[in-house]
């Protein structure tokens, strides 16, 4: 790895397409969750790789996926904050929305659907978390605080999944 990262400060562009091998699908799949929105995850995760490549002579790190977790998840959250998305539907529309989805994909909706109306700093903590599986040390440096309060940040964001999820399966048992 400490190889590849040379190579990648020497803006070797096959240094590039390795680092893009490793990640480029981790990277979509976690902006996606994040964005709720392919296209923009796809705009963000080449961005992502953009500013890997230009930046990478500035990095002062060995971990290499933390330093490109970190930029794309700074990415996102300028994205965010640019379009000041809002939900593109309430918990109270899950089970009469005409979106079309493949029933396959049924409880990947469902969870889209719960952590898009999380708060970004709670959604970001259970992405990382429960989904992209970093350990606590790695999400601190991701996101720049202290392990304890990223502990904290994952804590209240489980909280706050099941209480909505308690609200959806109440809302969604009345009305059957």
């Amino acid at each position: 790895m400490k190889d590849l990262v040379k190579r990648l400060k020497k803006k070797e562009e096959a240094a590039l397409k390795e680092v893009m091998a490793m990640y480029k699908n981790k990277i979509f799949n976690y902006l996606y969750l994040m964005l709720s929105d392919k296209e923009m995850a796809e705009d963000v995760t080449q961005d992502t790789f953009v500013k890997v490549y230009f930046k990478a002579g500035s990095l002062k790190t060995d971990n290499l996926k933390a330093w490109i977790y970190a930029i794309a998840t700074n990415l996102a959250r300028t994205e965010l904050r640019k379009a000041k998305i809002k939900s593109a539907f309430s918990l109270s529309d899950v089970n009469h929305n005409d979106l079309l989805y493949d029933p396959s994909h049924q409880n990947e909706v469902e969870l889209e659907q719960l952590l898009s109306v999380l708060p970004e700093k709670y959604r970001i903590a259970l992405i990382m978390k429960d989904i992209s599986n970093f350990s606590f040390e790695e999400m601190a440096q991701i996101l720049k605080k202290p392990v304890g309060t990223v502990k904290a940040m994952v804590f209240r964001g489980r909280q706050r999944m099941r209480f909505h999820l308690n609200m959806a399966l109440e809302n969604g048992g009345s009305h059957g």
